[in-house]
């Protein structure tokens, strides 16, 4: 395993320490599901272990043995999974049974077949009820209170938030409680952006939320309709950008540990790959 070990400074009642783990990409399928499903998870499951299908639930279940040998709480911010299907689901229900996570979803929670639609509320409204109820909690937007630091999760797999979410967060953050977000796009910031170009062909999607639009430019006709920001995503990272009691930003999506700044100081960390054994150990002093 890889566990990066970080310190944040939150101002916490008591220090505490959790797991962040994020892209479990689970990749199971079983007679419920179609013979196309079936063989999406044989091919997904190799490319993500080179031919060891078994080496994702072997990640993952390390993983949880960890954070229940520590005692830690999880952090997930999405894409426990790979794409829809009854045994990834059953599979995630059952592992998380009794497990103390709290979660954001990932854009691969609701993925039918992986890119094989255009992505947007109506897609995600055809599966949402069914993998919701797999999952702890409510990842859409939910927060929990945890030593006097609020925690925040926010659905912004699409690398959109919708006008309900922004006027949520907005009256999350209002009361001066210090926070702490977590989701599964990491906040465009120059930054991070600089580090996930760096070394990459100009075509190269940065995958973050509220990426300026010049930026995104050189991008494919699909990529740039994807990740180009509307006026509402532009206000809540604006918003991120303004609040002093924003502590800190935790993301996943990239597959790589980044550790970065928003463009007003804010920390903010990315979780790599959980189907390599990686996550975050933090401690919020």
């Amino acid at each position: 395993m890889l566990i990066t070990e970080i310190t944040i400074p939150v101002g916490a009642e008591t220090p505490f320490r959790m797991l962040h783990m994020s892209d479990n990409h689970l990749c199971l399928a079983d007679a419920r599901d179609n013979e196309r499903k079936n063989t999406l998870a044989k091919n997904r499951a190799n490319a993500f272990t080179g031919g060891h299908p078994q080496r994702l639930l072997d990640c993952l279940e390390d993983l949880l043995a960890f954070a229940r040998k520590e005692n830690l709480p999880i952090l997930h911010t999405g894409d426990m999974i790979d794409f829809v299907s009854e045994a990834n689901l059953d599979y995630t229900k059952k592992v998380f049974n009794g497990v103390d996570v709290f979660a954001a979803a990932g854009n691969h929670e609701f993925s039918q077949y992986v890119g094989e639609a255009w992505e947007d509320e109506a897609y995600k409204a055809r599966s949402f009820d069914h993998v919701k109820a797999a999952f702890p909690g409510d990842f859409w937007f939910q927060t929990r209170m945890v030593n006097g630091i609020k925690f925040i999760a926010v659905d912004n797999n699409y690398y959109y938030v919708t006008p309900e979410q922004l006027e949520l967060f907005r009256r999350e953050t209002a009361d001066g409680i210090p926070a702490v977000l977590i989701l599964h796009n990491p906040l465009y910031s120059e930054d991070l952006y600089a580090q996930v170009t760096a070394g990459k062909k100009p075509d190269a999607p940065p995958y973050l939320f509220g990426c300026p639009e010049p930026l995104l430019r050189t991008l494919n006709d699909h990529r740039y309709r994807q990740q180009k920001p509307d006026t509402v995503t532009e206000a809540f990272l604006q918003l991120c950008n303004s609040l002093p009691n924003l502590k800190a930003v935790l993301g996943g999506h990239l597959h790589k540990y980044y550790a970065s700044r928003l463009d007003s100081g804010t920390p903010q960390y990315v979780a790599g790959s959980g189907y390599a054994r990686e996550a975050n150990l933090y401690t919020f002093i």
